[in-house]
């Protein structure tokens, strides 16, 4: 009797789609290789992808800045990824991420939107229409931009300046109010060094909107939100403007200062200090996340130790209250970007804790912690009131990585992941489909444990 073999690609669209609903990005792209009538339900929007943890995109090793290839951790299987880039990453600066979007710097100092996960470039309005940069200079020999002219310190004090320092100075954090992949109407918001600034999709220049809030003057942060862009200063104060009309409207003033001097320092002991505010977004609530550090000096060495406090804004009485938990949520900050997450779909995370991605780098000091000289990874739980340890592939960075938000796959790991399954007989075929299907049961049996353990105030699954 002939033995029959599955035709995997006959299965119905409508079971296909739910275990697609349980699938890492990893596991989807293996998903989309396997055969013509799976990768077409990988881009039909009728059947949704699972949400995804963001990645951390890692900067250049020294000596590295001229190469399109950069290093993504995955925080969910804890591996790095290699991928190439389009040519503009090479010698650029990432100022924000965006719904899977950068806004990136590139070596002339244009600043480009691009999107990592499909190779997509979306060019701003030039440089040169930024606000107090006043010209643009080309080389004669090359054709290439050479220097800019800009105004710097008052209005009678003018300089000449390269791409590359311009590219360190032109703004701190830029940010899009919606995925230019699917809505024509964003627009780029930007810490700048003269003042806050933005420009609209299709515009042809930026427009100055704040001159006062810049990124020497104590601008700590922006957030886009209900239509709404809030500015955060370096007191903890909250102004909101509304920038979808002409002429624009006069700020308004939405929280008062959460001073230093006014809060409850981590400890009772030593010199604390706020390091690094954040504005953050989270299940409809406006979140201020204070970074605490204080130096610990010893005859060997000095060492930072640091923690975190999380304040929320009550709009009715304009105040702000401090949270002593986040619930499920999952925070992930960095200069560049704050997500809010839910950790029911992230059981290999941990709830209530926060992420922190410029400090993947910093290795502080984790009080009591034995594995104090490898932290990578700072993630603060508000429930111990203290980082824990979260351990990385990768030690020595020399600057810090930016969380992105996972919008689509990554062509170079797709054609990867294509051709790796191409070369499998059918007799394989059937293994690597019950091999995702192993790990959509296990991932089952994790959130089961995962909510029944939250419902019970027990402890949830952790790195």
């Amino acid at each position: 009797m002939a033995s029959s073999k599955a035709d995997w690609s006959k299965l119905p669209n409508e079971l296909l789609g739910l275990i697609l609903k349980y699938l890492p990005i990893v596991d989807t792209i293996h998903f989309s290789a396997v055969c013509h009538s799976w990768n077409s339900l990988v881009s039909d929007k009728s059947y949704p992808l699972a949400p995804q943890l963001p990645w951390l995109m890692l900067p250049y090793i020294e000596g590295d800045e001229g190469k399109e290839t950069r290093n993504f951790f995955n925080l969910s299987d804890t591996k790095l990824y290699q991928i190439k880039l389009p040519k503009e990453i090479r010698h650029s600066r990432c100022v924000g991420s965006s719904f899977g979007w950068l806004v990136i710097l590139d070596v002339f100092c244009r600043v480009l939107l691009m999107n990592p996960f499909s190779g997509a470039i979306i060019h701003t309005p030039p440089t040169e229409t930024f606000p107090d940069v006043l010209d643009v200079n080309l080389s004669k020999s090359s054709g290439e931009i050479d220097h800019y002219r800009i105004r710097r310190y008052g209005p009678y004090r003018e300089c000449s300046i390269s791409p590359a320092r311009l590219r360190v100075a032109l703004m701190t954090k830029a940010l899009v109010t919606s995925d230019p992949s699917v809505d024509n109407n964003y627009m780029i918001m930007a810490i700048g060094f003269s003042g806050l600034a933005f420009c609209k999709a299709g515009a042809d220049s930026w427009i100055l909107l704040d001159r006062t809030r810049n990124s020497t003057k104590g601008c700590e942060d922006i957030l886009y939100f209900n239509g709404l862009l809030y500015v955060l200063d370096a007191y903890g104060a909250i102004v909101a403007w509304d920038v979808n009309g002409l002429p624009l409207k006069e700020a308004k003033e939405v929280a008062p200062p959460l001073e230093e001097w006014s809060l409850r320092s981590p400890q009772t002991f030593g010199d604390w200090f706020i390091k690094k505010r954040y504005l953050v977004e989270s299940s409809g609530d406006l979140l201020q996340v204070l970074l605490w550090s204080r130096e610990i000096k010893s005859r060997k060495n000095a060492s930072e130790s640091a923690a975190c406090g999380v304040y929320r804004l009550d709009p009715s009485k304009n105040t702000w209250v401090e949270v002593g938990s986040l619930r499920d949520r999952l925070l992930f900050l960095s200069n560049n970007c704050a997500i809010s997450l839910s950790a029911r779909n992230f059981p290999e995370c941990r709830e209530n804790s926060i992420y922190f991605g410029e400090y993947f780098w910093k290795g502080w000091s984790l009080e009591g912690d034995p594995n104090v000289a490898h932290q990578n990874l700072g993630v603060f739980n508000l429930e111990e009131r203290r980082f824990v340890y979260c351990s990385c592939p990768l030690q020595k960075i020399r600057s810090p990585p930016v969380w992105i938000a996972l919008s689509h796959i990554f062509k170079a790991v797709y054609k990867t992941s294509t051709d790796s399954v191409n070369q499998h007989s059918s007799d394989a075929l059937d293994s690597f489909v019950l091999w995702p299907l192993d790990g959509i049961l296990a991932d089952l049996a994790k959130s089961s444990r995962f909510c029944q353990g939250h419902q019970e105030g027990g402890p949830s699954h952790f790195i």
